[in-house]
């Protein structure tokens, strides 16, 4: 594979390479789960890998190698897994394992849900679900922070399509330590331009956003499948305001093609394509 290269120039110790992907969405189950969790996978490899003429585990696999031949890490951004299952998570751990590479990554909205909105949910699953699938990965999916060369990346989940209170606390601890600062979402934060792309490019791409504001085109709004609350919406006003944050990475939209835009002055929002389309791009921070 070959993926675009952007560079960033933001003030490093030591010039850092890093691989940007999302959506990969993983469709493994075995007997350990039940009957409809099976059917779900056998269906969703039909959408993933046949109608949208997707090769979602051998895009992983050239991202895992590409990672290890010409890059630090591998920055992902959500949706590595499309449903919880052991054999999802143990493949994804395996991969990452064997590949031997470097990896920081967010929660995508797939993270953990037992069945991708495909059959009902108990309360239990989903308890079971935020205590099982943490314990697969390397770093903490709910907020986690790793400074690097002079850099401090920050991962959080975003996949409710909203931000905490307490997600706002640990950010501003962050903010203290006075680092250039690149984010990891799931969710993309909602832009007019970014939602009429959708519109005007992508037919099947996701409109669901983070931060669309009540006075959002109805057609922007529509799609919105949890409207944001004050919390979210004055913490992505905070993001935009913040001079050490230098960059906003997401996934999340599955579009063909990644896209770029500058959300805040100086601030730019990379929103990569879907993985199971080989969507991908190279980060060479300096």
């Amino acid at each position: 594979m070959e993926y675009p290269v952007i560079p960033l120039h933001i003030g490093m110790e030591k010039p850092l390479r890093c691989l940007h992907i999302a959506d990969t969405h993983l469709l493994f189950a075995d007997g350990r789960d039940n009957a409809a969790k099976y059917n779900i996978a056998i269906r969703r490899y039909g959408e993933y890998v046949y109608t949208n003429i997707g090769r979602n585990v051998p895009y992983f696999l050239d991202a895992l190698l590409y990672t290890r031949d010409h890059c630090d890490l591998m920055l992902h951004c959500g949706d590595l897994i499309d449903f919880v299952s052991l054999q999802n998570l143990e493949v994804a751990q395996k991969l990452f394992d064997l590949a031997g590479i470097d990896y920081f990554m967010c929660a995508g909205n797939h993270e953990y849900t037992h069945y991708s909105g495909q059959h009902p949910e108990t309360p239990e699953e989903a308890e079971a679900g935020r205590h099982l699938v943490p314990h697969y990965f390397r770093n903490n999916l709910y907020f986690d922070s790793r400074q690097i060369h002079g850099l401090n990346l920050i991962a959080i989940d975003n996949g409710n399509y909203r931000f905490t209170a307490d997600q706002r606390e640990r950010f501003e601890r962050e903010v203290e330590r006075g680092m250039p600062m690149i984010l990891l979402i799931h969710n993309p934060i909602y832009t007019p331009a970014l939602a009429d792309y959708r519109f005007d490019n992508e037919e099947k791409g996701s409109l669901a956003l983070i931060g669309c504001p009540p006075d959002a085109p109805e057609r922007h709004r529509k799609f919105d499948s949890c409207p944001p609350d004050e919390t979210t919406l004055d913490f992505i006003a905070r993001l935009k305001q913040e001079p050490l944050l230098k960059a906003v990475l997401a996934g999340h939209v599955h579009f063909h093609q990644n896209y770029v835009e500058e959300i805040a002055p100086g601030l730019r929002q990379f929103v990569v394509g879907g993985g199971y389309y080989g969507c991908g791009e190279v980060f060479e921070i300096s």
